[in-house]
């Protein structure tokens, strides 16, 4: 993909399947800065639509509700992208599951490569989750049902 597109493809769906290194980059209107924040939980929904969860006493919480644009910046696909939209708190808190997280909700208006010109990524961005093997899989599995159930799930306080 090449220049500004308005919904994402299926390579980047595939990318934003909850472990993809991601950039969050939103404005703060009550501290008056941008904030910046490194996710892994970060999940394409459809083309349209991108959700993400972060704990629920971060600071990314406010921002996205004082100020509705954020940016998402990730690398795959041999390109470094840009997500841009509105986005919202869909649940502030969840409940019944491990971590208390907030799971925000970006709507998709452009989606830029902004690999610098002649440059191609020859090595996706690796990470390991530094906990116990198991408690990995529960968290996944229990962040993942929650950012695709938001909408059908009764254990959340919006």
């Amino acid at each position: 993909m090449k220049g500004l597109e308005s919904t994402s493809t299926h390579e980047i769906e595939d990318l934003l399947q909850g472990q993809t290194l991601v950039f969050c980059h939103v404005y703060s209107k009550s501290l008056g800065k941008i904030l910046s924040s490194a996710l892994s939980w970060v999940f394409a929904i459809d083309s349209k639509t991108i959700r993400f969860a972060v704990d629920c006493k971060s600071k990314i919480v406010e921002a996205v509700s004082d100020q509705s644009e954020v940016t998402l910046c990730f690398i795959g696909n041999e390109s470094v992208y840009s997500l841009s939209g509105c986005s919202n708190v869909k649940v502030r808190k969840t409940d019944n599951i491990t971590l208390k997280m907030s799971i925000i909700e970006v709507e998709v208006e452009e989606i830029r490569d902004i690999t610098f010109y002649g440059a191609k990524i020859i090595q996706k961005p690796q990470f390991i989750k530094t906990y116990k093997e198991a408690l990995i899989k529960k968290l996944d599995q229990e962040i993942k049902e929650a950012v695709f159930n938001v909408d059908s799930s009764p254990h959340f306080v919006i």
